[in-house]
């Protein structure tokens, strides 16, 4: 685990308004978790530039999109009556990338403090979580670790809210792509599926009455899971029937796919939601509708948060 004293800075909050709010229920506390892959949240390396390829960071690209990502987080609180108490995230690049998004945007406020840890992956991106201080506290982490190949290690957390009072078992999940072909690469996801599962298996055994929640980027269609209920499976399902324009968290050529996911603890009262908000999204000329404002369309500069969706569970307690 990674501490860092929190100081604050002089930057004003500002607002974003949306029409579509979820409603709280009466008598219940709410969790709100979030979860957000970050294609590619590369932090600038000493001369303006890191890497040399026509995806160049530049000072003034990351901070353009470092100031999307808070802005997206700050008006969660608009639509939802707060802030997220815990934020998993996955394709970051290393601890300076946080520290800058906590600490130089108007975040700095809400006191976020940072789990994260280098991993082997051979892109240089880690999985990451962040959290609301006065109300979590950090009992346990571990990175999970596959031997076989080199890839992103699935963060574990061990935490206790204060807002729900109650533990919570945290897992960030980067599951490997289907680079090379979808039956091919089936066996490393199969790996982390096995490994996940193992750690799951020791919780649950433990206290078959756990709060879990394993949320990520899983790189595949939502399945059912054995010890869990996979709630993307069902909101996939809802948005199908409704026709949604948007039904799902990542969009390639012209089909929505729900990478992005929350499986929880059977029986949770819990709720989940793709933030669409319009700085997210742009016009698909291609295909029609919307699609994700991405950072980088092939080698051009876009000025986009992610090339996908940011989800949100809502976790409600008595």
């Amino acid at each position: 685990m990674v501490n860092f004293t929190v100081w604050h800075t002089p930057h004003s909050l500002p607002r974003y308004f949306y029409p579509q709010k979820m409603e709280k229920l009466a008598g219940l506390a709410a969790l709100l978790v979030m979860f957000w892959n970050l294609e590619n949240f590369f932090y600038p390396a000493k001369g303006e530039t890191i890497r040399e390829n026509p995806k160049t960071v530049t000072w003034k690209r990351f901070r353009a999109k470092r100031d999307l990502i808070s802005k997206t987080i700050i008006a969660i609180k608009d639509r939802n009556g707060d802030y997220p108490s815990i934020i998993g995230f996955c394709e970051v690049e290393n601890l300076k990338t946080l520290k800058n998004l906590i600490y130089d945007t108007p975040l700095s406020r809400l006191n976020y403090g940072i789990i994260h840890k280098d991993s082997p992956d051979s892109r240089g991106i880690d999985a990451a979580l962040l959290y609301r201080r006065e109300e979590i506290k950090v009992l346990d982490t571990a990175f999970l670790r596959i031997r076989s190949f080199r890839t992103r290690d699935i963060l574990y957390a061990k935490l206790y809210s204060q807002y729900i009072n109650d533990t919570v078992h945290i897992y960030v999940n980067h599951w490997p792509s289907k680079l090379g072909g979808e039956k091919k690469s089936a066996p490393k996801r199969l790996e982390a599926s096995n490994l996940l599962n193992s750690h799951l298996d020791s919780i649950q055994t433990a206290n078959p009455k756990a709060l879990i929640v394993a949320m990520g980027d899983f790189n595949d269609s939502p399945h059912p899971h054995e010890s869990l209920e996979n709630l993307s499976l069902r909101l996939k399902d809802s948005l199908k029937k409704e026709k949604a324009s948007i039904s799902g968290t990542h969009k390639y050529k012209g089909r929505w796919e729900m990478l992005d996911q929350f499986l929880v603890s059977k029986g949770m009262n819990a709720d989940i939601q793709i933030l669409t908000f319009p700085h997210l999204l742009q016009t698909d000329k291609k295909y029609l509708g919307e699609k994700t404002k991405r950072t980088f369309i092939g080698p051009r500069f876009n000025a986009g948060a992610s090339d996908h969706l940011p989800i949100l569970l809502k976790v409600q307690i008595k």
